[in-house]
């Protein structure tokens, strides 16, 4: 199950503190349809949020079990509610298009006379797709993050400016700093790259920054933030995406680019799924934007990331990683050189 959890709370754990005292005003902020929760921390919790299972009751059928949490920042709170109008997943059956986010029951903005966001969604019968890497399982990924693209732009919201862009050129100085100062392998081929990249920088950031800002990315999507559900008895094989808090407005490709880049140098657990090129063509299926210009974004991305990886080795991965970002680098300095 989704959030089995490794343990109780400790006692002196303040956000379970917290959510236990206010249990009683949750219940009733959800008219008695909550049961007694039983909170917990789970394995794939990040951050200061309480987590908790309880029943929620339908009254003329089945009650259905679920996951309350808080506190749930202004975006997650929004954008979960915003999407979570809609059937059961339970419910799901083959031929409908599974929902790409969990059913939300209850929430609200305030608890006990305090400003906190909390939630009270379905509990999805499932683990996430990083416990249950198969190639099923990415492209159940990749076909709930266009979805959610879609239903997201659906909704109405009027989108605004896209995050300000990290300071890439910082970035590549820093990078190009570390490589000098740091015992790296192949430090003359990086030191070659982010000297190229460094040069390429300014007319790459104009494209990047005059690329359409037409889609509610998911912000975080990466294996662990999406639940898979085996196909089994008529109802498909699919996946849900959690953890809303840093949806924004911009450009598909970055979705798409930050999980490709999350399994360099370990490209075989892709299984031959190539994130961009399968977004896109999931996306052109879906009746969503698609451009020409959209492989071109995609190079750019992918060479900041690169061409940066050594000043976040200790954060972003292995020696495989390096390698690959670091051949990625080399390739695209080239490609976007002849664009």
């Amino acid at each position: 199950m989704i959030a089995s959890g490794n343990g109780q709370t400790e006692a002196g754990d303040d956000p379970a503190a917290l959510a236990r005292s206010l249990e009683p005003v949750i219940r009733d902020s959800c008219g008695g349809r909550l049961g007694e929760i039983q909170w917990f921390k789970a394995s794939w919790q990040r951050g200061g949020a309480a987590t908790g299972h309880a029943l929620w009751s339908l009254g003329d059928s089945d009650d259905v079990p679920v996951i309350v949490k808080l506190p749930v920042g202004s975006t997650e709170l929004d954008w979960t509610v915003r999407l979570g109008d809609h059937g059961l997943d339970r419910d799901v059956v083959d031929g409908q298009v599974p929902h790409p986010t969990p059913r939300v029951l209850g929430s609200g903005r305030k608890l006990g006379g305090h400003d906190l966001g909390w939630l009270v969604i379905e509990r999805l019968d499932g683990e996430t797709v990083a416990g249950d890497l198969t190639e099923q399982s990415m492209l159940g990924l990749l076909s709930a993050a266009v979805e959610f693209q879609a239903r997201a732009d659906a909704v109405g919201v009027p989108m605004g400016p896209a995050p300000a862009t990290p300071d890439w050129v910082s970035a590549l100085e820093k990078t190009r700093e570390w490589v000098a100062d740091n015992k790296i392998t192949e430090a003359p081929r990086w030191k070659k790259a982010v000297h190229t990249t460094q040069k390429l920088v300014p007319a790459m950031l104009g494209q990047w920054e005059s690329r359409p800002i037409n889609t509610w990315c998911h912000g975080d999507l990466h294996p662990g933030n999406a639940i898979h559900i085996s196909k089994h008895s008529g109802h498909p094989d699919r996946c849900v995406l959690i953890d809303l808090a840093l949806v924004h407005s911009g450009h598909w490709v970055e979705d798409a680019v930050y999980l490709e880049h999350l399994f360099w140098g370990h490209e075989d657990k892709l299984f031959g799924i190539r994130p961009v090129r399968h977004m896109r063509k999931l996306r052109k299926e879906r009746g969503l934007a698609v451009d020409s210009s959209d492989s071109k974004l995609a190079d750019i991305k992918r060479l900041l990331i690169a061409a940066t990886a050594p000043s976040f080795f200790g954060v972003e991965g292995d020696e495989n990683y390096m390698h690959q970002s670091l051949c990625l680098a080399e390739e695209l300095v080239v490609r976007i050189k002849g664009h």
